[in-house]
């Protein structure tokens, strides 16, 4: 019977992060279409896209972007092909290995009266928003959250079993390379965990003294990265410390991104920011019913933190979650601060089983609160896939319209010398290189202001906020409609 509840639990999962995947989120952020090329462009030449082969780091947009994203998405690549579900199923797939590695997580960490809290918490997790909208990403943050939560598993594996350590040390040495915080929180989490766990470390030293020289082994190409300037290139242009602040106001202000990220607006309102590719406009991390049971989970660690190792993980793990968000310049934000969600998933799990414990009618209590979640995961997602593409598709959301744009450019090629596509998307050229890699040697980013040509025969897309200000006069060819149904592009013939 338990086996066949997770199976169902796993199918709600996929369910939930697959349906609709190319056009919910609507649009298709630059950083998905340069994992999707970069991956297209190993499989098929060996390089990435500036010709490096097979790199450990691969250059992107001012930075250098850790690899195995990447490498995970040329398999599904090589399957569907160059499009916006190939790039971003890898994601679902991680989505599955966490809520796997929540469910083994609770049963290593035997809450002592209910051994269904890995069934209660993988439902949880399957269920909330903050990994169902991450997993439906074509970004790293979903391959960051499954290495980090396995690494926590096998953790917590090897102080039964010592010969877990091994596994553990790669997975975590692993970890740094799949998004940019894992920099920060790994050596936290390792540090973190040998101190809880010093006992069974200490005891098999030899085989911890193994694990961490692994670790360091594979490690090497990052620590190489820093003397180079590549691990820094993201941190110095994101970090607290990039603008010239005194030491004093840094300081207040990773305290207040630090604390931010544990206080209960931030569950309930979502984030501080306009970027609709975030939790804002009434889309928020957990589903709202479930935060009295995280402030139950949460009670409950610290009142065992005592005597309980477990319960030590748990609060630790609670203090790192925010770090990585705490030392941005810009307000915290839920993609990078994502190793918490496996946390407040086993947390409402907990807060739930107590809950039920404490409770007359254990049965009817349980089976009220399953309810409960489930109607508002139904109304979440009629949310999520009806009315949060209405706003987040613009420009400060997920940048909807160079697929329809560079499509009708390239079925219409041959009647133009040129096919130009305003630059209104962050590194707009890297949509010409995913949506036809080969097939758009016209193309190019610009307007009628800086590229019209008389002599030439040409084809611009622009918004309708430039044509206002730039009244050309114009044959429009095919008018491009976000969501809402208004206008984003029009792709024009300009008129002599």
């Amino acid at each position: 019977m338990r086996n066949l509840l997770f199976i169902v639990i796993l199918i709600i999962a996929v369910l939930l992060r697959v349906f609709a995947l190319s056009s919910v989120p609507s649009g298709f952020f630059c950083d998905e279409a340069s994992i999707g090329y970069n991956a297209y462009s190993i499989l098929h030449t060996g390089k990435d896209e500036y010709g490096v082969s097979f790199p450990i780091f691969f250059q992107s947009f001012g930075d250098f972007r850790p690899p195995l994203s990447i490498y995970s998405t040329i398999p599904f690549i090589d399957l569907f092909g160059l499009n916006e579900i190939a790039v971003r199923l890898p994601s679902v797939m991680y989505g599955l290995i966490t809520i796997f590695a929540i469910y083994f997580i609770c049963k290593e960490i035997k809450s002592d009266e209910n051994d269904s809290l890995g069934l209660i918490a993988a439902f949880v997790a399957s269920t909330m928003p903050w990994l169902i909208h991450y997993n439906r990403t074509g970004f790293e943050f979903s391959i960051y959250v499954a290495f980090f939560t396995v690494t926590i598993l096998l953790l917590l594996k090897s102080v039964h079993n010592i010969s877990f350590l091994i596994p553990a040390s790669i997975l975590a040495s692993l970890t740094f390379y799949t998004y940019q915080p894992a920099k920060l929180i790994i050596p936290l989490l390792l540090l973190g965990f040998v101190i809880i766990y010093r006992e069974t470390f200490l005891k098999n030293l030899g085989n911890t003294i193994a694990g961490l020289a692994i670790f360091i082994a594979l490690s090497v190409p990052l620590i190489l990265s820093f003397t180079g300037g590549q691990a820094f290139a993201r941190f110095n242009a994101v970090s607290v410390f990039s603008p010239r602040l005194t030491l004093g106001q840094n300081l207040q202000h990773i305290i207040n991104n630090y604390s931010i990220q544990l206080s209960p607006s931030y569950f309930i309102s979502g984030e501080d920011t306009f970027i609709t590719r975030h939790f804002v406009g009434g889309l928020t991390p957990l589903l709202i019913p479930t935060l009295p049971f995280l402030a139950i989970g949460v009670i409950y660690i610290f009142l065992t933190v005592r005597r309980s190792h477990a319960s030590q993980l748990l609060i630790y793990w609670l203090f790192i979650y925010p770090i990585a968000g705490a030392v941005t310049a810009s307000p915290p934000f839920t993609s990078r601060s994502i190793i918490g969600a496996p946390l407040f998933a086993i947390l409402v799990a907990l807060g739930i089983t107590k809950t039920i414990k404490y409770l007359p009618l254990k049965k009817i209590t349980f089976l009220a609160i399953i309810l409960l979640i489930t109607v508002s995961t139904i109304i979440f997602t009629q949310f999520y896939f009806t009315k949060y593409p209405l706003y987040s598709s613009n420009f400060w959301g997920w940048q909807y319209g160079p697929r329809d744009i560079i499509s009708y450019f390239v079925q219409n090629k041959a009647k133009y010398d040129d096919l130009i596509m305003i630059g209104e998307f962050n590194a707009p050229e890297i949509f010409f290189k995913f949506y036809a890699p080969e097939n758009c040697y016209k193309c190019k980013i610009g307007t009628p202001d800086n590229l019209l040509n008389p002599l030439r025969k040409q084809l611009f897309a622009v918004t309708p906020e430039y044509l206002i200000t730039h009244p050309y006069k114009f044959i429009t060819k095919k008018i491009i409609y976000y969501p809402n149904k208004r206008v984003a592009f029009q792709i024009d013939e300009v008129v002599q």
